[in-house]
């Protein structure tokens, strides 16, 4: 039972991490998006 539970503990730690690190990624790729959309237009 308790290592069932460390499973799903280690599982969701993994999952909130991953899902954090996903989140910043694309937030970081829009920003420079918007960066380069920006140089284009100037242009």
């Amino acid at each position: 039972m308790t290592h069932v539970s460390s499973y799903l503990g280690l599982f969701s730690w993994m999952y909130l991490h991953l899902r954090i690190d996903v989140h910043s990624a694309i937030r970081t790729q829009y920003r420079s998006l918007q960066t380069l959309s920006r140089y284009s237009l100037s242009y």
